[in-house]
């Protein structure tokens, strides 16, 4: 299955104000889901390829899976080494566009992983990663690598909008943000299950 990515870049003119947009189209395979890939015994990922679901759906859908009596639950990456672990086994054979993670924008500028055993954390509000948007800090030990635009002012993606944290690439994936509707414009491949950890 094949899937096509328009890449645009614009370029604006001089005082003339004249402007184009060229166009340059990729052809890229789409990410298939993969078997549950074993990180140590009681410690497992899958990615589950779902274009265009919703932060919800997937949530749901990862909570149905077990792996050896573990349930599944949409990922958590929680430190620098998880981070290279899950791209080094998982996603080995190349990056999907957009996969939803397990974290989500509780309140504003507030953004904790949701799902799996740090949703417990803080009496159920989840485990507190990163707080503000562009200039915030990542809390205590945690670790987080946002890309340069993940938190947009104004626009469909405004920092007010989005909810859900997802690993977003165009070649080495980082944390981005999603509006977790799973419309078109998103470009979701698909959801990371952790299981154990």
């Amino acid at each position: 299955m094949y899937r096509m990515i328009a890449i645009g870049l614009a370029i604006l003119g001089t005082a003339t104000a004249t402007s184009w947009l060229a166009w340059n189209f990729l052809v890229t395979p789409a990410m298939e889901t993969t078997p549950v890939i074993p990180v140590a015994q009681d410690h497992a990922y899958q990615f589950v390829a779902a274009h265009d679901a919703s932060w919800e759906s997937a949530r749901d859908a990862a909570a149905k899976l077990s792996w050896n009596g573990h349930p599944g639950y949409l990922a958590t990456i929680e430190n620098a080494a998880e981070y290279q672990l899950v791209l080094d086994r998982v996603f080995s054979g190349g990056y999907p566009d957009v996969t939803y993670l397990g974290g989500r924008q509780t309140a504003p500028g507030e953004w904790r992983w949701v799902t799996g055993p740090s949703g417990a954390a803080d009496g159920g509000k989840g485990k507190l990663f990163w707080s503000g948007w562009d200039q915030g800090t990542a809390q205590g030990e945690h670790y987080a690598v946002w890309m340069a635009t993940a938190f947009q002012h104004g626009g469909d993606w405004d920092v007010r909008k989005v909810c859900c944290v997802t690993l977003f690439s165009y070649s080495i994936p980082q944390f981005s943000t999603s509006l977790g509707t799973g419309t078109a414009d998103e470009n979701i491949a698909g959801y990371l299950v952790e299981f154990g950890g």
